[in-house]
């Protein structure tokens, strides 16, 4: 005989308020209609929760539905389904019924709401959690406005909205006021700016030379001053008493782009704060500030851009290595030399204290072309295909990624949960209570926490969902990433200078390099990659999440060398012909040998003042040597052969 099929178990929940007792909505009613229909369905009822009286608005006032949903957490009875007279005994608040309704489903159980033939195991029952969805979604923006008009009337009433508090100011019982030793700062600071031949580095300078420090921040240490430090105490007008809410308008994207926001959104106000400096003196240092940087606006070179600077990273400090540069006059001509452009610490600048002893300066020209080089050759490395695989998680399935969906999702029941006991808090404490101030921003501070903590939890339900949808449509993340490595050459060459900085810093991370350079010329010690990978809401990755970026770290000590690197300088050419072949060669020589082989197409500076005036040509012997030797660096091909002597160029 065949065993009979297992009854599913159900829960039925019902509920009325004080105004909803009669007309088919009593408790009994409600209840008669869900055991009817879990008979119909030949159901097993595993419980009933009722709330009587309680209020469907939200579900923290309903203790028996509160019950219900612990007992689900915990798997209690091995529900399949929960039974509701009609979805508004659920609830009336739609983000609350969304996410119960989920909390439901990731413990793979369906609710169906009987008299309004809702069943979410149904397509049309899912239609329905799509329109909640969009509901709640509307609410959680309210949300978001209502937080950020509260904000701007605070800055309206011309009070400190938050955020970092300017330097020269403390918080004293949520009122900014003077910090004494730092106000003489920020006051000596505009002293000096407004001086005649002062600069803001020469103010800098001052401040590190005359034994002045900002302050201790996570450390010990006594931080010197910097240009950026002081260049953003002359440019805030909070010192004058002004209030600027929305001013930032260089705040940077993953991309490198800044996201510029329209300036008539700025608002200004006078703040309630004590002023350090008057709106006079303020208005002087702009308009001197503006004055400077027009005289320090670049002549040759305007569209030049450093693409590496602070990509680049300082060997012994860490930090983000900027661009100077070398320019000598040709005394015998007049003009100038060819600029030569260099990667240096930014710490181990007078302007900003020197706080790091490193003085090695990197060729950009050679770092440039030795990065680009690896690019090129990236996609077919084995072992940086590998990475990208692993770190795509490309191998999980669908199944494992549901698995992580539900955790998530649990996960951000616990803390929705969280969130509404802490607005139940709030919500209960005593305003004539001598702590209330104390205890509110207590609860209020955990409460924003809990916020961070939810938007976190969903932008990663949502990269997950997305790479469910982008494993069953077959796409692969490494395609992408590969197809672009791929056509990198052809894309670099059609972009400006501004353009191939960006695309550097989408997929660099850093570049480590050696302290000094090897002996074979090796300069790159490590190169950090990463790429991002567009899962998410309209196949984008959420702003600001980097953990599901793929990340790849290249180790060029074990790579072979770049042409760039191998190429060597006059001196370095100089001395390997002295150690291998026992002759000394002028500098002249090289540059015509270079020329004859279209290796150095760049402005002639050997040319004679006297145009009647002939220049020694190279010997053959000579060229044959230097031939060897730029064979040797890699800079010219090694099949090469000698070209007649007649068809070395006149230098004259």
């Amino acid at each position: 005989m065949k065993q009979q099929e297992k009854k599913k178990k159900c829960y039925l929940y019902t509920r009325v308020s004080t105004m909803t007792q009669t007309d088919g909505f009593s408790l009994e009613a409600q209840s008669k209609s869900l055991y009817e229909y879990a008979k119909y369905r030949e159901l097993e009822i595993a419980d009933e929760y009722c709330d009587a009286g309680k209020t469907g608005k939200d579900i923290k006032g309903r203790p028996a539905f509160q019950q219900m949903m612990e007992d689900i957490i915990c798997q209690k009875d091995n529900i399949s389904y929960v039974l509701v007279f009609k979805l508004s005994r659920f609830g009336r608040n739609a983000a609350d019924i969304l996410k119960s309704l989920q909390l439901l489903m990731d413990y793979g159980i369906d609710l169906i709401s009987v008299n309004d033939a809702i069943d979410s195991s149904t397509q049309g029952g899912r239609l329905t959690l799509t329109i909640l969805s969009a509901v709640a979604e509307i609410e959680r923006e309210n949300i978001v406005v209502q937080f950020m008009a509260g904000k701007i009337q605070k800055v309206m009433d011309g009070k400190w909205a938050g955020g970092v508090i300017p330097y020269g100011y403390r918080n004293q019982n949520k009122e900014l006021v003077l910090a004494e030793e730092e106000t003489k700062i920020v006051r000596l600071i505009y002293d000096l700016y407004l001086k005649e031949n002062m600069s803001a580095t020469s103010v800098v300078s001052y401040l590190n030379e005359n034994g002045y420090v900002r302050g201790k921040k996570d450390s010990d240490q006594d931080r010197p001053f910097t240009f950026d430090f002081v260049t953003s105490v002359l440019d805030n007008p909070f010192y004058c008493g002004k209030l600027l809410y929305n001013r930032r308008t260089n705040k940077k994207g993953r991309d490198g782009k800044l996201i510029k926001k329209d300036l008539d959104k700025v608002i200004t106000v006078q703040g309630v704060h004590e002023p350090i400096v008057t709106e006079e003196e303020w208005r002087e240092v702009q308009e001197k500030r503006e004055s400077l940087s027009k005289v320090n606006e670049k002549v040759d070179e305007p569209e030049r851009i450093s693409l590496l600077s602070g990509l680049v990273k300082c060997p012994v400090c860490g930090s983000g290595m900027i661009a100077t540069k070398n320019k000598h006059v040709n005394k015998n001509k007049g003009g100038y030399y060819k600029t030569i452009h260099y990667y240096a610490c930014n710490n181990s600048r007078k302007a900003n204290g020197r706080t790091c002893p490193f003085r090695h300066r990197y060729n950009q020209e050679k770092l440039d072309a030795a990065v680009f080089e690896i690019i090129g050759k990236l996609s077919r490395m084995p072992e940086f295909k590998s990475a990208v695989i692993a770190s795509s998680g490309e191998k999980s399935d669908v199944e494992k990624l549901e698995r992580d969906l539900k955790q998530l999702r649990k996960k951000l029941r616990g803390l929705e949960m969280q969130k509404r006991k802490l607005g139940t808090e709030l919500d209960n404490l005593d305003v004539f209570d001598e702590d209330y101030d104390k205890r509110y921003e207590k609860i209020q501070s955990a409460l924003d926490e809990s916020y961070d903590k939810v938007d976190e939890v969903e932008k990663k339900i949502s990269i997950v969902i997305g790479k469910i949808e982008a494993v069953n449509k077959g796409v692969r993340a490494a395609d992408s990433i590969e197809s672009m490595l791929d056509h990198f050459e052809k894309l670099y060459e059609k972009m400006s200078c501004e353009e191939r900085r960006q695309m550097y810093r989408l997929f660099i991370e850093r570049i480590e390099v050696f302290p000094e350079e090897k002996t074979d010329g090796r300069i790159l010690k490590s190169i950090s990659f990463r790429f991002s990978v567009s899962y998410g809401k309209d196949g984008l990755t959420p702003e600001g999440n980097t953990e599901n970026d793929i990340r790849f770290i290249l180790d060029c000590s074990e790579t072979e060398l770049t042409a760039a690197e191998a190429k060597a300088t006059y001196a370095e050419i100089k001395k390997y012909i002295k150690d291998t072949f026992g002759a000394n060669v002028h500098t002249l020589y090289i540059a015509q040998i270079k020329r004859k082989y279209s290796l150095d197409m760049g402005k002639n500076y050997n040319l004679a003042a006297d145009p009647k005036k002939k220049v020694p040509k190279c010997p053959k012997d000579k060229e044959k040597m230097i031939l060897e030797t730029l064979k040797h660096f890699k800079m010219i091909d090694a099949s090469i052969e000698v070209m007649e002597s007649e068809n070395v160029k006149d230098e004259g």
